[in-house]
């Protein structure tokens, strides 16, 4: 039996990686990600009734976090991490007699 979840997950975890094109976040990160997003999705989905808005917020960044760890790509670090040009600041001084 653990052969063949071994050999599931080896299985999906290589499908991944050679699906994702546009990677920008690493292999522990995408592994986190879709672990605490299925987390807080879940609870998000068990409070659904008690406290909607709540949960909504909740369902919502866990899924938000599976689609990061599945797709592999986040556009709020690739925002971040995006090299910009640097800007030359010219200081002009003025003398006042």
């Amino acid at each position: 039996m653990s052969g063949i979840v071994n050999y599931a997950f080896d299985k999906l975890k290589s499908t991944l990686d050679e699906n994702c094109e546009g990677n920008n976040i690493s292999k522990s990160e995408r592994v986190l990600s879709v672990v605490a997003g299925g987390f807080i999705l879940g609870m998000g989905l068990k409070s659904l009734l008690k406290r909607p808005m709540t949960a909504i917020s909740g369902v919502t960044l866990g899924g938000a976090l599976i689609y990061r760890g599945v797709t592999g790509y986040c556009a709020v670090k690739d925002t971040f991490d995006s090299k910009k040009a640097e800007a030359t600041v010219i200081e002009h001084r003025y003398f006042v007699k």
